[in-house]
């Protein structure tokens, strides 16, 4: 499985104040990427194009992106056998602007998990070998 890097939640909660949010947009890119290494839906993910289309709406983008991506992190999680916790829509209401590090808090919480408790699923391991 590929193994993320872990992140305190409080970094992110302060790099996103310092910033004035522009770390909102790298996090975006790096936790879209993450979740792409992990999910089934792998091929459908464009880290690039989800972090421009954050941009272009003023950050309003990443309401939709919390819901749609903690709902493929909790199929991830389920899938490394880590206990899923569906965090989709909070993540989603406290992603508005101004208020998006709290959102973002919901989700690298979720990553957090899935890296320190997550396995690679049993078929997968066999073929490695």
């Amino acid at each position: 499985m590929y193994d993320g890097e872990h992140r305190p939640l409080i970094l992110i909660i302060l790099f996103s104040i310092i910033s004035v949010g522009f770390f909102n947009f790298y996090w975006l890119y790096i936790a879209t990427y993450e979740i792409k290494q992990v999910s089934r839906e792998a091929d459908r993910i464009k880290p690039g194009v989800e972090t421009f289309l954050a941009i272009i709406t003023a950050g309003f983008y990443i309401i939709y992106w919390s819901y749609k991506y903690n709902k493929l992190l909790y199929d991830a999680q389920a899938t490394h056998r880590v206990t899923p916790q569906d965090v989709a829509l909070p993540a989603a209401i406290f992603s508005f602007p101004v208020i998006t590090f709290i959102g973002m808090c919901f989700t690298q919480h979720q990553l957090n998990r899935l890296w320190k408790y997550g396995t690679a699923p049993q078929a997968k391991k066999k073929r490695d070998k």
